[in-house]
């Protein structure tokens, strides 16, 4: 799958069936090239039409469960110690 594909998507936790943010960018493993984190945040449009990244957050790749045609459904799992 391409990074493409899931770029501006709407990402859900499962659990709670709250909206998180859209896929804004991703974090890639140059060695193997698979993602290893996904770039979540809320944008918002300022009075120009520019849109800006507000909140970003960061989920594993392995948190995601399921990626639709218009979601991806993310499982948030405890931090790593």
């Amino acid at each position: 799958m391409r990074f493409s594909e899931i770029q501006k998507k709407e990402v859900i936790d499962l659990h709670r069936g709250k909206f998180l943010g859209f896929i804004q960018d991703a974090s890639i493993d140059v060695t193997d090239g698979k993602i290893q984190t996904l770039h979540v945040g809320d944008t918002e449009r300022s009075l120009f039409l520019e849109t800006r990244v507000k909140d970003q957050k960061q989920f594993r790749y392995e948190e995601v469960v399921t990626i639709g045609k218009d979601i991806v459904l993310i499982q948030k799992k405890p931090p790593i110690e």
